[in-house]
């Protein structure tokens, strides 16, 4: 019996090093198919598929985007540890093949309330959270075409200044044009056509939670594109709105997108108002307010450290990226007091801008 067991224990051995060598080759292969950062990437994505933070429909479209090699790809799904997941994986894989692989990868195409355990939230008539409304992917892309209208090439105004160093002599250096919070004010044609969609249906889904009287139809026009430090906060204040909007509680809603580090959103109802209520929006939520709630007083009151979603990690900037998208309607933006945001209606300044 003992020469039994110890011959079994080999056995054990040899497999579990066989495995571990297999674990290592095809770890260089997608090192070399991949190359480093997004290696990286790829590995914190499949991290979260195993602790359920992402849906195997999800894994699967990025796994199948990023590895053009089929047999790659298959060798990784057989790698998958549990086979639970690796099930669904597979029949992610299957639905795919079924519906037409073509049109269900397009890089165009919107994940909204796409992530396991999406909600919404009604805070209040015409202020909703979508939490996890787009996925990890769909956040990862808006990243990237955010930050690329942030670097402020060819002219462009960017999240940073250029100042001179703090001594005669140093070298200029680059700050955030708001102290502790860069800002782009574009249009949403300046995005691809895939933003204004992921709009549209982000507000879809909160009149589905809410009403389309509390959250009116919106034309996304004006993107605000804001980059926040950690630790950074933003004053109380109200966004501009159409008078005749305001006046009556019809304003079309914002559509705000919070990537990235969480944050602790306040608002309430009038500035001197001492009761206040907070929501955290962490990375993947969108909120929305618009109807009786498009005018409430609101702050960012705290980006919270170690709040990065690990897929995100070396795909961003360490902070929280905010994309607004509003619709100013008949409003006229002064682009002479960027990074300043002052909207004209009928030729009057809105008293709400800042």
């Amino acid at each position: 019996r003992a020469g039994r067991g110890d011959g079994s224990r080999s056995t054990e051995v040899g497999r579990r090093a066989r495995d571990a060598m297999g674990q290592d080759t095809l770890a260089t292969s997608l090192r070399t198919a991949l190359g480093p950062g997004p290696y990286r990437s790829f590995r914190a994505t499949s991290h979260a598929l195993q602790l359920g933070d992402v849906s195997a429909d999800t894994w699967y479209g990025t796994a199948s985007r990023a590895l053009r090699d089929e047999d790659l790809l298959d060798a990784v799904v057989r790698s998958i540890p549990d086979a639970g997941v690796r099930s669904e994986v597979e029949r992610a894989h299957r639905d795919r093949v079924d519906a037409g692989a073509g049109a269900s990868t397009s890089e165009e195409a919107a994940h909204v309330m796409g992530e396991k355990g999406s909600v919404a939230e009604v805070l209040a008539p015409g202020l909703v959270c979508l939490r996890r409304a787009i996925d990890l992917e769909t956040q990862a892309w808006l990243a990237e075409r955010a930050f690329e209208v942030g670097e402020g090439k060819d002219g462009r105004q960017g999240f940073y200044n250029t100042v001179p160093g703090d001594a005669p002599g140093d070298a200029p250096v680059l700050r955030l044009n708001q102290g502790t919070r860069g800002r782009v004010i574009l249009p949403v044609s300046d995005f691809p056509e895939r933003l204004a969609r992921i709009v549209r249906d982000c507000v879809r889904c909160a009149q589905t939670a809410d009403s389309n009287t509390n959250v009116p139809d919106m034309n996304p026009t004006t993107a605000l594109v804001n980059f926040y430090k950690e630790g950074a906060q933003f004053k109380w204040h109200r966004d501009s709105e159409d008078p005749a909007h305001a006046r009556h509680d019809t304003g079309p809603p914002i559509v705000s997108f919070t990537v990235g580090l969480s944050a602790d959103f306040s608002y309430k109802s009038r500035f001197e108002d001492s009761e206040r209520r907070t929501v955290r929006l962490n990375s993947g939520d969108v909120l929305l307010f618009g109807g009786p709630s498009r005018m409430i007083v609101h702050s960012v009151t705290g980006v919270v450290p170690r709040t990065m979603p690990p897929m995100l990690r070396g795909r961003m900037l360490h902070g929280r990226l905010n994309v607004t998208i509003r619709d100013v309607g008949r409003g006229v933006i002064d682009s002479s007091v960027f990074p300043a945001y002052r909207v004209s209606y009928g030729g009057v300044q809105s008293e709400d801008s800042y």
